[in-house]
């Protein structure tokens, strides 16, 4: 297995696992919020495609630069191998912020069109793993990257290619938690 084919790992699994937890799912189901305060299924789908929306032009664009080579895995420096622990699955809860955040449900169900999210999340994957594949021989370490959400962070495009995938796995475990909170409401 390449080093490619390890970073896309994560956002193969969470496409995976999420296309067989909504497989055949109602729009109730998809839609139910945990607890005020919780996520529907299809809020933390929503919230993936933002993440994506915002992160994936900039690290396209990197990864189709010509950029120095070098072969990984690569090693981080304090910083970035913070921000992968964070999004990692099972690390603390932290706050989302601003553009970010799906739109606010006033109600026990969100407001989320299941078929557009997931279409819209696949394509996601889809590109994501393009991206890696494009960036397979270059130095993912030294080509650096500004978050959009965050103007102040600035990381190797390796290191936010494994936060989001970790990231997208998390939330996908979210999703299975809030339809499994669902389910038994």
């Amino acid at each position: 297995m390449s080093y490619a084919d390890d970073l896309k790992a994560p956002y193969l699994e969470a496409r995976e696992r999420l296309e067989a937890l909504v497989d055949g799912m109602d729009p109730d189901t998809f839609n139910k919020k945990p607890d005020p305060k919780g996520w529907s299924c299809g809020e933390c789908v929503v919230h993936l495609n933002k993440i994506a929306e915002g992160y994936l032009p900039a690290l396209e664009e990197a990864a189709a630069a010509d950029g120095p080579r070098a072969e990984g895995p690569f090693r981080y420096g304090w910083v970035a191998r913070r921000f992968v622990a964070a999004l990692q699955p099972g690390s603390r809860k932290i706050p989302t912020v601003g553009a970010m955040k799906p739109p606010a449900a006033t109600g026990p169900l969100s407001d989320v069109d299941g078929d557009r999210a997931m279409a819209t999340f696949r394509a996601d994957v889809d590109r994501f793993a393009a991206a890696i594949d494009r960036a397979e021989g270059l130095d993912l370490k030294a080509i650096r990257v500004r978050s959009p959400f965050m103007p102040l962070l600035k990381l190797p495009l390796g290191a936010f290619f494994e936060a989001l995938g970790a990231h997208a796995v998390r939330h996908v475990a979210q999703a299975e938690r809030a339809v499994e909170a669902a389910r038994w409401s």
